[in-house]
């Protein structure tokens, strides 16, 4: 009798691991927007966002109060030697890995700006998940990144 309830315990337990949904973890860091003149219709936003859960994340978007309207960008080399900027509909981290939006590649677009944040000030810019609550972070304002050494 001991034996099947702790064999019903033990069923009960796997079943209810594998019923709970996979999440994603997500870390953001080395964020930061690039500085630009007080008369700048947008900017460019960086991190490095690590998922350290166990699903992949799904990033389909990002808001800050600053902007009327932010997207997710990449650049591409063109045949000629110069880049083009695209829209990206969405960008995936794996569980497990990091996705860093770093100048000259993939970056926030931060646009129509309803004001300009000067240098040394700080921006919560969140990304926004598909199957998940937004993810916030501080963004400094810099001319350089400031996590070069």
């Amino acid at each position: 009798m001991m034996q099947k309830v702790f064999s019903k315990a033990v069923m009960m337990g796997v079943a209810m691991v594998l019923a709970s949904p996979l999440q994603a973890d997500l870390l953001l860091s080395h964020a930061w927007l690039r500085a630009v003149p007080p008369v700048s219709p947008s900017m460019a936003g960086y991190v490095t966002v690590t998922n350290e859960g166990d699903a992949r994340a799904v990033i389909t978007g990002a808001h800050t109060g600053i902007a009327g309207h932010t997207m997710l960008h990449d650049m591409t080399l063109q045949e000629d030697g110069t880049r083009r900027m695209r829209h990206l509909g969405q960008v995936e981290v794996p569980a497990g890995e990091s996705v860093s939006f770093a100048p000259g590649a993939l970056h926030l677009m931060l646009m129509h700006l309803s004001r300009v944040p000067t240098e040394g000030e700080t921006v919560e810019v969140c990304l926004e998940l598909a199957d998940e609550e937004p993810v916030c972070g501080d963004f400094p304002v810099s001319r350089t990144s400031p996590y070069d050494s």
